[in-house]
């Protein structure tokens, strides 16, 4: 028995090896090309390039500034997020309905893709002012578009025959909407929340640039431009690996969310 047990956990311990290995491979050499560019070329210039080092200890020195303004980031982060999932998946859903929606509103969703943030940062401050609120906004703005393309393409792309099928049953619309055409757009619709889940914080930092203070201190975003006028560089790196880890943290978390809600029966999650 014990034996069992141990052979199984050595081969938990080798697969999660074998799926970690090369990403901490990768990790690894980076840090250690930076460590050697750091100490050499940069070596007269650190304000250009810390050395890991130094990123650590500003990172331990400042621990408690970035924490607050992760969690500020992350709160605006979410809540655009939700915001667009909830804008999205409707709009979508509506637009799915009818060819005629669908033409007059889509390419509404387009422009909200295609106009540049900065150009509308004035008009989003004049109606909410200087604050969360307009973070929030920007954050939403960016994030929403790839959920309503992705959640309209998998309601569009249902199979002709299943629809047939339900439509012969004498199934109602809303029936064959919620049984049949969102279940079948659910891979689209969680690939779109994935691009989304990092664009919500992207859309946040970016918000933070513009609108400025979120709450508080502020975000991130904040943080990293009170860093550049510093001239902190060390902090700047930190600031910067705090908002790219808090990205990775989104997509994880709604890819994990995913994989539960397709395993077993699609093949994406298998």
């Amino acid at each position: 028995m014990y034996g069992w047990r141990s052979a199984l956990s050595t081969g938990r311990i080798g697969a999660l090896l074998n799926a970690a290995g090369p990403v901490l491979l990768v990790a690894v050499a980076g840090i250690l090309f930076w460590y050697v560019l750091a100490a050499t070329y940069y070596a007269d210039r650190p304000w250009l390039l810390p050395g890991p080092g130094a990123v650590a200890g500003a990172a331990l020195e400042n621990f408690m500034v970035i924490a607050q303004a992760t969690v500020t980031t992350f709160v605006e982060a979410l809540t655009g997020f939700a915001s667009a999932a909830v804008i999205g998946v409707l709009t979508a859903a509506v637009m799915s309905q009818s060819r005629f929606i669908e033409k007059s509103i889509y390419p509404y969703a387009v422009l909200l893709q295609t106009v540049p943030i900065i150009t509308v940062a004035p008009l989003i401050v004049l109606w909410f002012g200087y604050g969360q609120t307009s973070v929030i906004v920007i954050s939403i703005i960016i994030s929403l578009f790839p959920i309503i393309n992705n959640t309209l393409l998998g309601l569009r792309s249902t199979p002709k025959v299943l629809v047939e099928l339900f439509d012969m049953q004498t199934q109602s619309r809303a029936v064959t909407f919620f049984k049949l055409r969102l279940p079948s757009a659910m891979p689209q619709l969680i690939a779109g929340m994935k691009i989304s889940a990092g664009l919500s914080v992207i859309g946040a930092i970016v918000g933070e640039f513009l609108i400025g203070t979120g709450g508080g201190r502020g975000g991130l975003g904040v943080q990293i431009i009170f860093a550049q006028g510093q001239m902190h560089t060390a902090l700047l790196f930190a600031e910067i690996f705090a908002a790219t880890l808090l990205g990775f943290l989104f997509f994880s978390v709604v890819s994990a969310i995913g994989n539960l809600v397709l395993r077993g029966w699609h093949e994406s999650a298998a």
